[in-house]
């Protein structure tokens, strides 16, 4: 049976979140940024670690957006990849609701439309009624 391993790196900005931290609640951008030292294409992937999950509302989505940009501020960031999680019945390309233990994968390139970008980050746009979150995620390369 074939398996999958993603190389773990510590190095700043490639983890993105810890296991075993509390819910997220709000938007925003998860962990540190990752910083290339320059523009350049790498094919990578992100990670998500599900803990836990709030879709009891029926109406609760979680949004996961790799960003790429050449600025720190993040003022030219394009979306390199997304994943959407939440209540299948809010997500069009969902059957079934995001659960505690489930491994969601995003993979990117660090380009789009021929630029490479230096800086990559990891953004959580949370909707719904009481929307609640508790994941680990990082950046590796699939080996």
């Amino acid at each position: 049976m074939p398996s999958k391993f993603y190389a773990l790196d510590g190095a700043p900005g490639l983890v993105k979140r810890e296991m075993g931290l509390s819910a997220l609640t709000s938007d925003g951008y998860v962990g540190t940024q990752y910083d290339q030292e320059s523009a350049t294409f790498t094919d990578m992937i992100c990670l998500i670690n599900v803990e836990s999950v709030d879709v009891a509302n029926g109406n609760e989505t979680y949004t996961f957006r790799v960003i790429g940009s050449n600025q720190a501020d993040r003022s030219d960031g394009e979306i390199l990849g997304t994943a959407e999680l939440g209540d299948a019945g809010t997500i069009a390309i969902e059957t079934v609701d995001t659960a505690a233990g489930q491994r969601h994968e995003i993979r990117f390139r660090t380009e789009k439309n021929d630029t490479a970008f230096r800086y990559v980050d990891l953004h959580l746009d949370v909707n719904g009624t009481s929307p609640s979150i508790a994941f680990g995620a990082y950046f590796s390369k699939e080996v």
